[in-house]
């Protein structure tokens, strides 16, 4: 049976088993009847009575698969009438103590030793439906089909889990036919108390579609507070779920919620993310250099003319490379990347972080697609402070291998220059001359790039069912970024002829609307996509690499202070959490049926003997 289970689930109540496990039978670990209470029994409730039925082979100890087959049981929908069943089954005289309330039922139990669970079940929701009516009319002696609200809370806590301090108890009086009867007519107080009995109806995403239009009356106006209401927020008729499955006050579960930082530590926090960001855009770059500095060589060459083109494509550049200017010059202009990647890449996976903190619903954790790419946006915006100086250092160091190769047999002396001597030469404007082609560059890529990111982990890869592993992350992060970088190639290619220093003859730019008129028409538009499959070849593997590289920190060194729990575990924690909230509600269900003489909801019951 714990194949029913999810396997989290399955997992969580074998460490529950192991923990609670008391002694040893047959070389295996086993419970005692007072270790299954301890571990199954809330403050309020004694749960030790359905030992024997967890103990299917009456062996007087419980194995793991024993255990687990009998939390799955306390999961079925109907568990509270199959748990009574087995408890009862041996007893005639308790099956028919449990429908009592129903002569007819009584009567047909009379003479036979023995019923199906089929029919126990149908009986007992006879009896039950008939005990809730009595119950009501005993409150009524004058038969006017309605009771006064104080009288409605004690009978209601009869038949359902209801504190007289929680929010639906103090609202029932919303419930009254008129604000100055304080009386509660029948159909409405049968409304009540078959809407209380089975909270996993209310969850449902369309209650209308499970509840009775009285049902909907009631849960919404329940929820809202107000007195007739049409409808609820999803927020407050999660509150009436929290409500009846809190006065089953079970064992108090840590709090996910995050406690707001406070100025200090908000400093603290950013400071973090951006050290991490800096170590793993570091890593990515270094990886990809190579490509990148192949694809910058293919975006400046200008010539229309195969012939006279130095490379013909990117593995003639690669080659042709490394056969020139040796391995080391598959590196040229690597060191000004790496020190300004840090703050590049830092900045860009901050700021995204930032500000999907701030645009995500705190209720649902959902954020609309619009805000994944406004947060993308931003995060590329705020990178080009960075990104334009760097650029242009880089690609004025990728392409000096081609200058001194051309001046080789000149009469002109080329000298190679250093990172800092293409900075003094440029000086602070220079260093930001194509700044409108990198954020024509970078906005959209970043849109682009982190909205595809974020789903592909969730809708592909299924993150929040599972934990992603690092194949996961690498392949998220470079498939995210083959349509970004390609549908920026265009801005990239401009961004490259605006940065390069023009050689004898060439083109020159003089800015943006410039470049891209002119190499419309002395090169076509194909010339905008030179260097695409390069450019996809490096941002792919580089940002899979970056945003792998990047989670895996977060996980191996947190936050001090911050939840080390992901996100898919988290919700996985609130899954299980929620299946033992059931699974603890139909546990006290059940002991009432068993106990309903005398059971009062909330007392605790004493072991059957």
């Amino acid at each position: 049976m714990s194949s029913q289970l999810p396997a989290g689930d399955v997992a969580r109540l074998a460490e529950i088993f192991d923990l609670y496990a008391d002694t040893v039978s047959d070389g295996a670990k086993c419970m005692s009847p007072a270790a299954f209470a301890r571990a199954t029994s809330p403050p309020v409730l004694d749960t030790s009575a359905f030992f024997a039925v967890a103990d299917t082979e009456a062996r007087g100890v419980l194995t793991k698969d024993d255990f687990i087959r009998f939390q799955t049981l306390l999961r079925d929908a109907d568990a509270a009438a199959k748990l009574s069943f087995s408890a009862a089954e041996p007893e005639t005289a308790t099956l028919r103590a449990l429908v009592s309330a129903d002569p007819a039922a009584s009567s047909y139990l009379k003479d036979r030793p023995k019923i199906s669970y089929a029919e126990f079940a149908q009986l007992i929701d006879a009896s039950r439906a008939a005990r809730i009516r009595h119950a009501f009319v005993a409150a009524d002696p004058q038969g006017s089909g309605t009771i006064h609200i104080d009288q409605l809370l004690a009978i209601a806590r009869q038949f359902v889990p209801l504190e007289p301090t929680s929010p639906i108890s103090q609202r029932l009086a919303l419930l009254s036919e008129s604000p100055d009867s304080q009386r509660i007519g029948y159909p409405t107080f049968l409304a009540l108390i078959s809407l209380l009995s089975d909270p996993s109806r209310i969850r449902q995403s369309a209650p209308a579609a499970s509840l009775s239009p009285l049902e909907t009356v009631v849960l919404n106006t329940l929820a809202s507070g107000e007195r007739g209401a049409e409808s609820a927020t999803p927020e407050s008729i999660s509150s009436i779920i929290d409500t009846c499955y809190s006065a089953l006050q079970p064992v108090p579960q840590a709090e996910h919620k995050p406690k707001p930082r406070s100025g200090l530590m908000e400093v603290m926090f950013q400071a973090y993310n951006f050290a991490i960001g800096a170590v793993a855009g570091g890593i990515g770059a270094a990886v990809v250099y190579p490509i990148d500095l192949v694809k910058t060589r293919m975006q400046n060459q200008r010539a229309a003319v195969v012939g006279e083109m130095l490379y013909k494509n990117s593995i003639d550049c690669f080659r042709k490379v490394i056969r020139n200017e040796g391995i080391l010059g598959l590196y040229r202009g690597l060191g000004p990347q790496l020190v300004g990647v840090a703050p590049e890449k830092a900045i860009k996976l901050t700021v995204n972080d930032f500000v999907r903190s701030r645009i995500t619903n705190k209720q649902t954790g959902e954020i609309a697609v619009a805000g994944e790419m406004l947060a993308g946006a931003m995060a590329g915006a705020s990178q080009v402070v960075f990104t334009n100086p760097l650029e242009i250092v880089k690609i004025r160091l990728q392409i000096q291998g081609e200058m001194l190769k051309e001046a080789v047999g000149s009469t002109k002396a080329i000298s190679r220059s250093g990172a800092i001597t293409i900075i003094k030469e440029l000086g602070l404007v220079g260093l930001y001359k194509g700044a409108s082609a990198c954020l024509l560059r970078d906005v959209p890529f970043s849109a682009i790039y982190f909205t595809c990111y974020s789903h592909l982990k969730k809708d592909v890869f299924r993150e929040g069912e599972r934990q992603l592993g690092m194949l996961d992350l690498l392949l998220a992060g470079a498939i995210a970024g083959m349509p970004a970088a390609y549908l920026t190639t265009p801005a990239d290619v401009i961004k490259t002829r605006l940065q390069v220093v023009a050689k004898q003859g060439e083109t020159v730019y003089t800015g943006l609307t410039d470049a891209a008129r002119k190499i419309y028409k002395e090169e076509g538009f194909k010339a905008f996509f030179k260097g695409g499959p390069a450019r996809i070849f490096r941002s792919s593997p580089q940002f899979g690499a970056t945003l792998m590289c990047y989670e895996l920190f977060h996980r191996m060194v947190p936050f001090p202070g911050e939840s080390h729990e992901l996100p898919q575990e988290r919700a996985a924690h609130q899954s299980r959490e929620l299946s033992s909230q059931t699974a603890l509600f139909h546990a006290g269900n059940a002991l009432r049926l068993l106990h309903d003489s005398g059971y009062k909801f909330g007392a605790v019951v004493s072991p059957a003997k």
